[in-house]
């Protein structure tokens, strides 16, 4: 049987890649998402023939690989030629997708665990926020701000900004912590959060504060909520945990 890649465009992918994302036992986040949207889609044609599609980020890691059940018998055969593909070095693969998985761990030189992906847990009694804390979207005025106080934590912030992504916390008058709520371009109503406490108000309860409220925004605009952090952030696991989300899949990456 001959086997061979395909380009394709990111518009004949996407639904194919929605269609895959929403079969899995758990969803990905932001992180994962835009590796799968920034990489290089080929479609996997076995005597001519579409069985499956695959994808590579930056030349070197492979971000999805599935296969049509017809033809999965042939997946360690097939997977073995896109390691082959451009200047495959590794691949970043999510736990909940076990096919792709199986066949990233056939024959690997290291694996390390890259982050975790979080989910609501529902009708959670969250922790008390600090008293007079207080959130709102950000508008252009705040940039500066938040410059000043957080960095580039957060890329194209004035189109996040603009977009009203971004989320301010502030207390008695000054801002003590940002939210994002990114919406997912391949989940049909989903949306990925996360938050950042400026440095000198750490350890308050703000960020859980962040998050609880970021997780009933998305309630009112009727999103599922998803948050991912990495796997060694353990600041950032307690925080989510607290707040009222839960993690069972883990971001894996392999390398050959």
């Amino acid at each position: 049987m001959n086997i061979r890649f395909e380009r394709v465009e990111l518009p004949e992918i996407k639904p194919v890649l929605a269609a895959h994302l929403l079969a899995l036992s758990s969803p990905i986040d932001s992180f994962l998402e835009d590796h799968l949207l920034q990489s290089l889609h080929y479609r996997i044609l076995a005597d001519g023939a579409g069985v499956g599609w695959t994808a590579i980020h930056n030349q070197s890691l492979i971000t999805h690989f599935s296969m049509a059940a017809s033809h999965r018998h042939l997946g360690q055969r097939v997977f073995a030629q896109v390691r082959r593909l451009e200047q495959v070095r590794g691949a970043y693969v999510p736990t909940c997708d076990e096919f792709f998985l199986a066949h990233a761990l056939d024959d690997y030189r290291l694996l390390e665990k890259q982050a975790y992906f979080f989910q609501a847990r529902p009708a959670v009694q969250r922790p008390p926020a600090p008293s007079g804390l207080t959130h709102r979207r950000a508008h252009s005025d705040d940039i500066e701000q938040m410059t000043v106080l957080i960095g580039d934590f957060f890329d194209r912030v004035e189109w996040r900004v603009a977009d009203g992504q971004i989320y301010v916390a502030e207390r008695d008058g000054e801002a003590v912590g940002f939210g994002v709520i990114e919406r997912s371009t391949l989940y049909p109503a989903a949306a990925s959060i996360g938050m950042i406490t400026v440095e000198t108000q750490r350890g308050q309860g703000i960020g859980t504060a962040i998050i609880g409220a970021l997780l009933e925004e998305c309630e009112r605009q009727q999103l599922m909520a998803i948050a991912g952090c990495w796997y060694y952030n353990h600041f950032s696991k307690q925080t989510l945990e607290k707040a009222g989300m839960y993690t069972q899949t883990r971001l894996l990456k392999v390398s050959y």
